[in-house]
């Protein structure tokens, strides 16, 4: 008779700012990592997936936009800032994916190409969806 333990498994994905399919999805054991950025940081390196950045923060993956590169000015009182956004079971993340510590009942890691919006002197949002806007000067117009 077979004995089989079942451990709790972990998923991660990765969506680009154009694409509503993620980029990269990996099945992980979450038991041999601390948390969110020890995770991201393997898998982005066991893919092959170029990316700069460390445990704390993403600053670019799959080749997307960064610095200023990344800005996009719509008037004298208004621009986006995209750079990667993570959340943890549907939840956006309110802290570095080095704080964000795992445990057997999270589920899932979501990784996402977002932005912030400024407008009129002050932030008004911050990790959007641009897969939902698909900005021209990164999806190209044929999105």
């Amino acid at each position: 008779m077979k004995l089989s333990i079942l451990l709790p498994l972990l998923t991660i994905e990765f969506f680009g700012p154009c694409e509503t399919s993620p980029l990269l999805t990996q099945t992980i054991n979450p038991m041999a990592a601390k948390n969110v950025g020890v995770v991201t940081i393997s898998t982005l390196e066991k893919n092959k997936i170029p990316y700069k950045g460390n445990e704390s923060a993403l600053s670019t993956a799959f080749e997307t936009p960064v610095g200023m590169d990344a800005l996009e000015v719509i008037s004298d009182t208004e621009m986006r800032a995209y750079g990667w956004c993570y959340e943890v079971d549907g939840k956006i993340a309110e802290v570095f994916a080095d704080k964000y510590k795992l445990n057997d009942s999270i589920k899932k890691i979501t990784w996402f190409y977002g932005f912030a919006h400024y407008k009129n002197g002050e932030w008004i949002s911050q990790c959007e969806l641009t897969s939902k806007l698909k900005p021209e000067f990164l999806c190209g117009k044929s999105h």
